[in-house]
């Protein structure tokens, strides 16, 4: 039964969802003196960001905000993002959480972590802050409906009923429904006039044809070369760590490309280094995998290798045919693995698809349809590659939705202002997370 409507709470922000952008969305508003309340269905709030780095909660990273444009897929969405992530950085994200009390550290990789390596830390922050400043946080509780009312937006709970001028959309996409993400977003984005690209799963693994190296599950390369070819055409190419598992294939690497493959596409990945010429060694009595050593295959993985190829592993190296020695090089060179098919919304750490980028002004995350609705987080059709981008988009346009206006800028009433720098190893010398700038702004 829908609440009665008639004396709702009246609020200068209504904020649906309480992940990362939803409560950043609320903190920055909360912080310009708004009245903001963040509705959230689950009995806790940030439930994926709680997961996210396996619970370490990888919160963005290192390097200049001016890189980050290109990790999101193709140039037009790094366009897209550009305004939000100008306006709230890497380095505000740094400052903020540090000057709250959570030191944070950059890894090698770059990957920036709080040193405790516990996500709570950084929920608790963002919820501390919330609260702090005046804004409320309804958890456990069921939207009914939401519906525009007055020039604002009504939304009616089963508990209460809300009405304010603004209202943010930040229900995620759908990717680990375990923690709720459903598509809610969608539905209300839809009833508006707004159009939604067809969610898929992204940042997830890969499900092999056939697939030769279940015993090897576990083995990684490291920054090793992959070509995508579709229909015996090459379409892209990346770069990045590939883990073997007992069904095909996952890694950074891989989750990164995984938004741009479809079944019966084929992956090629070298299995060993390429600065060995093989006939050089495919010669004399010796065991032929004692001679394919300076290739660097683990021996686990070799032993299947061949198996698929054919191969005696007893076989000498002069022994090996024209054929074979093809089919080794080839292997050694960039294996074929057929794409089967990808991992689905419950694998996935991230949604590919969502509401069209089109119909939002990039400069302040609202609606070009309906005004005072707002749109920020993975509810977008915007999707990063692994290491921090996600939750950085997330931090960054739920910052910019939030503050009136779609100032945005830094030092100009966002969660911090300044430039922050994360530790290496969590202690000691310390390494920027990312250049500063002046907040700018685009037409």
């Amino acid at each position: 039964m829908i609440v009665p409507s008639s004396h709702p709470s009246e609020k200068s922000l209504i904020v649906l969802g309480a992940g990362p952008a939803g409560l950043a969305c609320g903190v920055a508003a909360s912080l310009h003196g708004e009245t903001v309340v963040v509705l959230e269905k689950n009995e806790r709030p940030g439930l994926k960001l709680r997961l996210s780095g396996s619970g370490q909660c990888n919160l963005t990273h290192g390097g200049p905000i001016e890189d980050f444009l290109v990790r999101y897929g193709d140039v037009r969405k790094g366009r897209f993002v550009k305004p939000a992530l100008f306006a709230f950085p890497n380095t505000e994200v740094v400052r903020f959480f540090e000057e709250h009390g959570v030191p944070l550290f950059e890894r090698e990789d770059g990957k920036i972590f709080p040193c405790s390596l516990q996500s709570g830390d950084i929920l608790r922050t963002l919820l501390d802050e919330l609260e702090k400043n005046g804004g409320r946080i309804r958890t456990a509780i069921r939207i009914l409906d939401v519906r525009r009312q007055d020039g604002g937006f009504l939304v009616e709970t089963d508990r209460e009923s809300f009405f304010s001028k603004r209202l943010a959309i930040a229900t995620g996409g759908k990717s680990f429904p375990k923690t709720g993400s459903n598509g809610d977003g969608y539905h209300w984005a839809e009833q508006w006039g707004h159009r939604i690209v067809p969610p898929c799963p992204a940042l997830t693994p890969v499900v092999v044809e056939n697939y030769p190296f279940i015993e090897s599950a576990g083995i990684s390369f490291d920054a090793v070369p992959i070509d995508v070819f579709r229909k015996g055409r090459k379409i892209r190419q990346g770069r990045g760590d590939v883990l073997l598992t007992h069904r095909g294939l996952s890694g950074p690497g891989i989750l990164d490309l995984s938004r741009f493959l479809e079944p019966r596409d084929t992956l090629r990945i070298p299995l060993g280094r390429n600065d060995v010429a093989l006939d050089s060694v495919l010669i004399g009595k010796k065991l032929l995998k004692n001679v394919l050593a300076p290739f660097g295959v683990p021996e686990r993985l070799l032993g299947e290798l061949f198996s698929t190829l054919g191969i005696s592993p007893d076989a000498a190296a002069a022994e090996v045919d024209r054929s074979t020695r093809f089919q080794l090089r080839e292997a050694l060179e960039g294996f074929a693995f057929v794409v089967e098919r990808l991992g689905g919304f419950d694998e996935a750490m991230a949604t590919s698809g969502g509401i069209a980028l089109e119909e939002v002004d990039r400069r302040t995350m609202e609606s070009r349809l309906v005004p005072g609705l707002f749109f920020c987080g993975e509810v977008l059709d915007i999707d990063g590659d692994t290491g921090g981008y996600n939750i950085q988009f997330a931090f960054s346009s739920g910052h910019l939705a939030g503050t009136p206006g779609g100032r945005g800028g830094r030092g100009g009433g966002g969660p911090a202002g300044g430039g922050g720098r994360a530790r290496r190893g969590g202690g000691g010398r310390r390494a920027p997370a990312g250049r500063r700038r002046t907040g700018e702004r685009e037409g």
